[in-house]
């Protein structure tokens, strides 16, 4: 990782994990309100969580910090697994996720 910050002259202290997130730069409402009333949306937020290569990272922090809203692909409620939000999940999709 290193090589390859070093040839976008970045320095890898700089770099949180955020910044290396599937979802940078997407609408934050995607993960929040939009996640709850729209459930196409919701598995696509849920298939860009899937790809993330900071996913790990991300739920840790939604656990950590008590969120709200999708965190490392799973809808938190005061950084808990809100199973009403994320009942459109497959058991495939948790498998996936785990």
């Amino acid at each position: 990782m290193s090589n390859i910050l070093n040839n976008f002259q970045h320095n890898q202290d700089d770099i949180q994990w955020q910044d290396l997130a599937a979802c940078l730069g997407m609408d934050t409402d995607l993960f929040f309100d939009k996640y709850e009333s729209d459930i196409p949306m919701a598995k696509a937020v849920d298939e860009c969580c899937l790809s993330c290569p900071v996913r790990k990272m991300c739920y840790e922090a939604g656990v950590t910090n008590t969120e709200y809203g999708v965190w490392g692909g799973v809808y938190l409620t005061l950084g808990k697994n809100d199973k009403l939000k994320n009942a459109h999940k497959t058991k495939q999709t948790w498998k996936k996720l785990k």
